[in-house]
């Protein structure tokens, strides 16, 4: 059998997942088992900055949420595909509006959406990265959204807990640093009210029960590109965020905002998220005790392809 008929049999699939702050599609197929991607795009849509003070969505918000959705459609096209997942997170869970966005979504893709829980979000995403964690290991994976924080534990194939809090970057933004101001006080009572939604997990998810922690979202490994950009120890592990590599960047977005040293890699990020982003990512190290946390590309649309890959050899068999 010649490569080209051998790429032909391997079967192909596609991830699409309507998050909270951007739109994140993967196609891959699977050979031996393991992915090879074949197409992605990643579209920042901030669709949690545009729910109203009711919880609604805004319409210029579902217009082009709509449009980026049938973009992605014809991408789709594109890939001949054995099977399609398409979910939603977050803000499509909390929108009170969300009965008339997911339905036309639904008919522009051509496919299902359907809306997670928190607790499948952490343990979809923690199947994402399970497989880049030491064999035998029990690795707790963690992520912030726009709308919420995720953590999952577990070894091997198999997630021993999941959970989720809703709290995430938008309405920490909004709620610390609405006015514009970014201070000492307002991150350090971020920090600390992030801190007091995430006690109650503390427990479950401290040292104990875990050997290592992947940050498994773009929030993250932004954060992580950040801090190394700017004077964090990167160097050492360019994989790696330490807490006090955290506690640098804190410094330096205080520096940035309060009219000195402007901050390395900002490009088109508000200072506002990534205060907020960052005190929740110090909130949950402190409260989870964790040292130092481990970069990692994969995530929830990893997941939802690990899991269609499974449930087609599953039904194969």
């Amino acid at each position: 059998m010649s490569d080209h008929d051998h790429a032909t049999s391997d079967p192909v699939y596609a991830a699409l997942v309507l998050g909270s702050d951007s739109f994140r599609l993967l196609v891959a197929s699977y050979r031996g088992g393991v992915p090879q991607a074949l197409d992605g795009e990643h579209v920042p849509l901030r669709l949690a900055a545009s729910l109203d003070a009711s919880g609604c969505l805004s319409q210029d918000a579902m217009r082009d949420a709509l449009a980026c959705v049938a973009r992605l459609r014809e991408r789709l096209r594109a890939h001949p595909l054995a099977a399609v997942r398409t979910v939603a997170t977050s803000t499509l869970r909390m929108a009170r509006n969300a009965h008339l966005f997911l339905p036309a979504a639904q008919q522009t893709l051509g496919h299902e959406v359907r809306v997670l829980s928190g607790e499948e979000e952490a343990l979809l995403t923690w199947l994402g990265v399970s497989g880049a964690a030491p064999q035998g290991s029990r690795p707790l994976v963690i992520g912030i959204g726009g709308g919420s924080t995720q953590f999952a534990l577990g070894q091997g194939m198999r997630v021993t807990r999941a959970g989720s809090v809703a709290l995430g970057t938008v309405r920490q933004a909004l709620t610390f640093f609405g006015n514009g101001r970014i201070d000492a006080v307002s991150f350090a009572a971020a920090v600390s009210s992030a801190r007091v939604r995430l006690a109650d997990h503390a427990a479950d998810y401290g040292p104990d029960a875990r050997d290592c922690v992947y940050g498994a979202s773009g929030t993250v490994r932004t954060l992580a590109r950040l801090a190394r950009e700017n004077g964090g120890d990167g160097a050492r592990d360019p994989m790696a965020i330490r807490r006090a590599d955290l506690e640098v960047l804190g410094a330096r977005v205080l520096e940035h905002t309060g009219g000195g040293r402007p901050l390395a890699g900002l490009g088109r990020l508000l200072p506002r998220n990534v205060a907020a982003a960052l005190a929740i990512l110090i909130a949950l190290m402190e409260e989870l005790e964790i040292e130092t946390l481990l970069e990692t590309d994969a995530g929830l649309r990893h997941g939802l392809l690990h899991d269609l890959h499974r449930q087609r050899q599953t039904v194969a068999a």
